[in-house]
């Protein structure tokens, strides 16, 4: 099973590959494609780390970090190209990214498994962060332009009012 910090860096790293993949949909091609493959990969190291694997070091620093590296990069060497990456949901990525990679390169205790109560409570707890801000970076990508506004989902109901004779 995994470990109670294993359980919030693969919650941080499904929220960075939710994001990556997202912003990486619109991206120009060159840009898209390390975009897509960060996501896929942020989002297997989600799985494993959920099912307890232990992973090397690597195997979590290539999906995590190198995403931001790269981007920061690109920031300072091309910033035209780099300017038609949306500002705050790359941000948003980055900063779970790296909490993820943070947490998930610690290396748990062999006696590190949580009960069920402890570790349901420190999955909600770690949705309950990741969730807001994975869903306003969504927004702000190409992808979120064309969400469906929250609230006006459904049929709408009008009533007629009859006034009683």
């Amino acid at each position: 099973m995994a470990s109670l910090t294993q359980l919030c860096g693969a919650i941080a790293a499904l929220g960075a590959a939710l994001i990556a993949l997202a912003v990486g949909a619109a991206a120009p091609l060159w840009l898209a494609v390390p975009l897509l493959a960060a996501g896929a990969g942020q989002a297997v190291v989600s799985v494993l780390a959920l099912r307890g694997a232990r992973l090397p070091l690597a195997a979590v620093a290539a999906p995590l970090l190198l995403p931001t590296l790269a981007w920061l990069a690109t920031l300072l060497v091309v910033r035209d190209a780099a300017a038609t990456l949306p500002l705050g949901p790359m941000l948003a990525e980055s900063a779970l990214a790296l909490t993820a990679a943070g947490l998930l390169a610690r290396r748990p205790r062999t006696d590190d498994a949580p009960g069920p109560i402890a570790a349901l409570l420190v999955l909600v707890g770690a949705a309950v962060v990741v969730a807001p801000v994975a869903t306003i970076a969504l927004t702000g990508t190409h992808a979120g332009a064309f969400a469906q506004p929250h609230g006006e989902h459904g049929a709408v109901l009008e009533v007629e009012e009859h006034v009683g004779h």
